[in-house]
């Protein structure tokens, strides 16, 4: 019997490593079509006739929708199951994208950009059920989510230089196409490979269970901080750099993309090392009081930059990715090493951050635009930023306790 258990034991973790296979191809796959579009939404919509001070506030429409989608996606996923549930959004990115590219109607515009602002944060939290569930032991988070992590990151080398190059020479129709067709094998490569996959049992999303969590682990409430802060750095620098970069500085988007490129280097040069170092050596507390450190500083620093010098604006725009990078390895081990498979509720909570911080930080922008120039934001956002210090003080450090 102890044989056979070890057969079994033995394929099961061979199932397990060529699904963490092809989720590493979709994920990069996913982040890539991403990647050539995320810091050119805001300027298509300027450019299809949306008013460049209310942009924030469309944002922030499709946030609210986005955090009400993600509150249904374990009810959606106990109906129908993960499988289904991620073949279903993958058909609908497509479509949508491909209607952004063609569509020349601010209404039409305006249905599309919501769809691909919904979608994504769907399937991301549909690949996080699908790695959490191919993930052995809490002993290896770390590395396989730094892994996840850099994968995704390295699908933003490049891809924003050559979004901007496209837009330039072809216009938004022919980089949204082309984005369309990059994520299509996306389905194809998710049908054989995760069709296997046994669904875990999912939990109704409760607020009041989420918060009852909150209230009785500090750890799960700094945590949740952490990687909140983080999409706010995030938002806010999708929707406003590209706007200070083009509309304010007068330089063009190819070097918002070159801008954007560079500094993905870093998330592809530290996440899996942190990863690993977060498994054996060092704890999360640790990685995320640096980078929190790192960002709130270097972010803080763009509000006086008004060269367009690139040899100035590349390094700094680096250091602030080298902290982003920090915190994101950070924070979604440190959650995952706390959260299992049949956590959807919490998980779907977790990724509710991202919405919720596309309806705060737009929002808050919009106002603080009326008192001070577009420049002035960055600079309350390293405020944001460095009060992440604290919250990640507070963490108890997991590897050391473990020891």
């Amino acid at each position: 019997m102890a044989h056979i258990h070890s057969i079994k034991h033995i394929h099961c973790l061979q199932r397990m490593r060529k699904t963490r296979g092809a989720l590493y191809v979709l994920n990069f796959l996913f982040s890539l079509h991403l990647a050539l579009v995320s810091y050119f939404m805001a300027t298509l919509l300027v450019a299809r006739g949306f008013p460049e001070n209310y942009i924030g506030i469309l944002y922030s429409v499709g946030s609210v929708i986005t955090l009400l989608a993600l509150g249904s996606a374990p009810y959606i996923l106990k109906k129908f199951g993960n499988y289904t549930n991620i073949l279903t959004l993958s058909a609908l990115e497509f479509l949508a994208f491909v209607g952004i590219a063609l569509s020349h109607s601010l209404l039409f515009t305006f249905i599309f950009f919501v769809t691909t602002f919904i979608v994504p944060t769907l399937i991301a939290f549909s690949l996080d059920i699908f790695l959490e569930g191919s993930t052995p032991e809490d002993t290896e988070t770390g590395r396989i989510r730094g892994t996840f992590l850099s994968i995704a990151a390295a699908a933003w080398i490049g891809a924003p230089l050559i979004g901007g190059l496209l837009v330039q020479q072809g216009g938004y129709m022919m980089l949204f196409l082309i984005s369309a067709f990059i994520f299509f094998p996306f389905i194809f490569i998710a049908t054989p490979y995760l069709k296997t996959f046994n669904d875990p049992t999912y939990h109704k999303l409760n607020l009041q269970s989420i918060i009852h969590i909150l209230k009785a682990s500090s750890d799960m409430r700094n945590v949740f901080v952490a990687q909140f802060f983080l999409r706010v750095f995030y938002a806010t620098m999708v929707i406003y750099f590209p706007l200070y970069i083009h509309q304010v500085l007068g330089m063009p988007l190819s070097y918002v993309g070159l801008f954007i490129s560079i500094a993905t280097l870093a998330f592809v040069l530290i996440e899996i090392p942190i990863g690993r170092l977060e498994d054996t050596r060092i704890g999360e507390k640790e990685v995320l009081i640096l980078g929190f450190f790192i960002i709130s500083i270097s972010t803080g620093a763009l509000t006086f930059l008004t060269t367009t010098a690139l040899l100035i604006w590349i390094p700094i725009i680096f250091i602030t990715r080298i902290g982003a990078a920090m915190i994101e390895v950070g924070s979604e081990s440190y959650f995952f090493k706390h959260a299992d498979t049949d956590d959807s509720d919490i998980i779907s909570a977790f990724r509710m951050l991202f919405p919720i911080a596309y309806i705060i930080a737009p929002f808050l922008a919009t106002l603080l635009l009326f008192a001070v120039p577009l420049n002035y934001i960055f600079l309350a956002l390293g405020g944001v930023l460095i009060t992440g210090v604290l919250f990640s003080a507070q963490l108890t450090d997991i590897h050391r306790d473990a020891q």
